[in-house]
């Protein structure tokens, strides 16, 4: 996994990293991204919406993390989105109710013959790069017993969330536990979580030794992370505008693009001077035209 060494990666966030998200990013140096996660399930049942989250196929360095809990479908899946990435992510961290009823995400923290049946079956029928991403444990810490489990299976990378699944993101994640991963495995391992600054990546990087590091919700209304800068209040418009605009056209339904994008317009809004009034007044708009004459004529 060489060639994860040192990055700086854009994690997969559901509802965020979609590829207008992305594009964004990359133009502030996010090298290397993960698609939004998708239902290995859905694409093995050829469900059409769940091919939307792919990635473009101009895209480069782009991850596609896979979660389910079949290891039918999730082999099955990946032999047909295989083509579109360049490495391929089991989900054995998300946290979310509706995904661990179904035994997928943190649920697969609790089964390790079902998690090392994955990770083999996935081996032998893809040619990429395969591996895993989890927390610490579900309830109670077992991050040791799964990362042996992942690389006996063969993976060829692991990253962690130093959290539990009980935590969900409340409280801090555990770097050290990651730390101590690494000194037991023989495969990279990548870290994540509490990722807000570059001081965050170092600090994965050279005091806990993490191999590459993701960084997710602070890159969100934030895509100048993989720059390290702090953007004036006009570069911070105008990329709003721009992200806006790639949206729509990504959508093709403005009204659909500008729903979804308020949640971030938010996050890129947080912190200017009277953006309180600010979000107050674009919340209630649905109209490009309307919400960019706003932003450009604001008393900041």
């Amino acid at each position: 996994m060489l060639f994860l060494d040192k990055k700086i990666i854009l994690a997969p966030m559901a509802d965020y990293s979609d590829f207008p998200f992305r594009e964004i990013c990359r133009k502030h140096g996010a090298n290397f991204t993960y698609t939004e996660m998708i239902s290995a399930d859905a694409i093995y049942k050829n469900i059409k919406k769940s091919f939307e989250y792919l990635p473009m196929k101009k895209e480069k360095n782009i991850g596609i993390q896979l979660f389910g809990s079949s290891v039918i479908s999730i082999t099955e899946a990946a032999k047909i989105i295989e083509d579109r990435g360049d490495w391929i992510d089991i989900n054995a961290g998300c946290p979310v109710k509706k995904v661990v009823k179904k035994g997928a995400g943190s649920a697969l923290l609790t089964n390790h013959k079902n998690l090392f049946e994955i990770v083999y079956g996935l081996k032998k029928v893809v040619k990429k790069p395969v591996g895993v991403k989890i927390r610490i444990g579900y309830d109670k810490i077992n991050v040791f017993e799964t990362a042996k489990i992942i690389e006996d299976a063969g993976a060829d990378y692991l990253i962690i969330h130093g959290r539990l699944q009980s935590q969900l993101y409340s409280g801090t994640s555990n770097r050290e536990l990651i730390r101590e991963v690494k000194e037991r495995v023989n495969i990279p391992v990548g870290a994540s979580g509490d990722v807000f600054s570059f001081e965050d990546v170092t600090n994965y990087m050279k005091v806990y030794n993490a191999d590459f590091v993701l960084a997710a919700r602070g890159t969100i209304g934030n895509p100048w992370f993989f720059e390290n800068k702090i953007p004036s209040i006009e570069e911070r418009i105008e990329t709003i505008i721009k992200h806006l605009e790639l949206s729509i056209k990504y959508y093709k339904n403005e009204i659909f693009a500008i729903k979804k994008f308020k949640k971030i317009l938010i996050a890129y809004l947080k912190g200017l001077p009277n953006s309180r009034q600010l979000k107050e007044k674009i919340v209630l708009i649905n109209d490009f035209n309307k919400i960019k004459e706003i932003l450009l004529k604001a008393n900041f």
